[in-house]
């Protein structure tokens, strides 16, 4: 079992890059800044030309793109922060970018190369983790969505999920290494405050209240070089999946197999609620892996925009922390079942691929 823990996380280093680098030499020619999705109807820095970025025609591109712009300006010394849509919101998440401009040591033409870096460890540690919660379903944690997602559009969700993962595993302890999680989570994303907050609803403790505190420091800095934009949201519950159910998204005519991925989209949302629905319902083990579950639960239900059950990446990204708690308790209760959210997301998700491993045969056929 020790022999897995050791080689797996190696293991789905070597399987992720591998396909990181047929996708980008088989669709991207061999461009792999095509992996930060930046789009051709944002207003681009210089930085783009500079470092001959991929840009996709005709789309706005993803969040990746911004991540990327803050990796190579993590103190907002430059005027990059004037190509990130929402700059207060994008730094605080800082982690990612900031790891990715310290194994650059700062300097700029080393930053894509290290940001590869950070995605590759946080796949490794993320299922060094869950091996070490389980070693039956380490290599599993790459089919937490944020994974795929955080492969394809180089996002900072994935490291949230590693971190829930670590959350889990360190739990019991050593104490130090669970308070760092903490810390990291809540510098990774805003909703890595809610690790915080199950670990204190859970064992009351100053040291673990403190792991905020380097959070709360850095969003003071932010908030005194960035301007506050507004983040339009509903608190009326479940008010953006609802929306979602009764306007399924409108493929563009054309669009092959269109019955199949509205099913699909319906079938993700229905996982998502799932999860939601499992995540109350187990809420009575009264233990910190359920517990920030259920908050993670409450969060989905109580912000809502349309948009976030919109597309299964989003929804998929965003629900990764409670699927890995819930795929946890699966494990250590022997309860498979709970599982199946996972399972619902997955097929619209593996449909988001099909182009590109379509391009990938096709390059390999010659």
């Amino acid at each position: 079992m020790l022999a897995k823990v050791r080689i797996y996380p190696f293991l789905a280093i070597a399987l992720v890059l591998a396909w990181q680098w047929a996708t980008v030499h088989a669709n991207y020619g061999g461009n792999w800044t095509a992996l930060y999705c930046t789009g051709a109807l944002q207003p681009h820095p210089p930085l783009v030309g500079a470092e001959h970025i991929y840009v996709f025609p005709n789309s706005a591109g993803y969040d990746g793109q911004l991540y990327h712009y803050v990796a190579h300006d993590p103190l907002l010394r430059g005027d990059l922060k004037n190509y990130v849509d929402d700059a207060r919101l994008r730094y605080r998440r800082i982690l990612v970018p900031a790891l990715a401009y310290v194994i650059a040591l700062g300097q700029q033409r080393w930053i894509d190369p290290a940001y590869e870096l950070v995605f590759l460890l946080t796949v490794g540690l993320g299922v060094y983790w869950s091996c070490r919660i389980s070693p039956k379903w380490g290599l599993l944690f790459l089919l937490i969505p944020a994974i795929p997602v955080m492969m394809d559009r180089l996002v900072v969700d994935g490291a949230l999920a590693a971190l829930t993962a670590g959350f889990i595993c360190y739990r019991d302890g050593p104490r130090w290494k669970f308070l760092l999680i903490l810390t990291c989570a809540a510098l990774t994303r805003e909703t890595g405050f809610l690790l915080i907050a199950a670990a204190l609803l859970w064992r009351p403790a100053i040291f673990t209240a403190a792991s905020a505190v380097p959070a709360l420091g850095w969003y003071g800095y932010v908030s005194t070089r960035t301007a506050d934009t507004s983040y339009p949201f509903s608190f009326a519950p479940l008010s953006g999946v609802l929306h979602v159910l009764a306007n399924p998204w409108q493929y563009p005519a054309g669009t092959p197999f269109t019955g199949v991925l509205v099913a699909a989209d319906y079938l993700a949302v229905f996982g998502g609620l799932l999860a939601i629905g499992l995540a109350f319902y187990l809420l009575r083990r009264n233990d910190p892996v359920t517990i920030a579950a259920a908050l993670f639960a409450t969060l989905a239900v109580v912000i809502q925009r349309a948009d976030l059950w919109q597309n299964v990446y989003d929804i998929g990204r965003l629900q990764s922390p409670l699927l890995i708690c819930l795929a946890a308790i699966a494990v250590l209760d022997r309860r498979p079942w709970l599982v199946l959210p996972i399972a619902l997301i997955l097929p619209r998700l593996a449909m988001q691929f099909a182009p590109q491993m379509l391009g990938v045969i096709q390059k390999a056929a010659g």
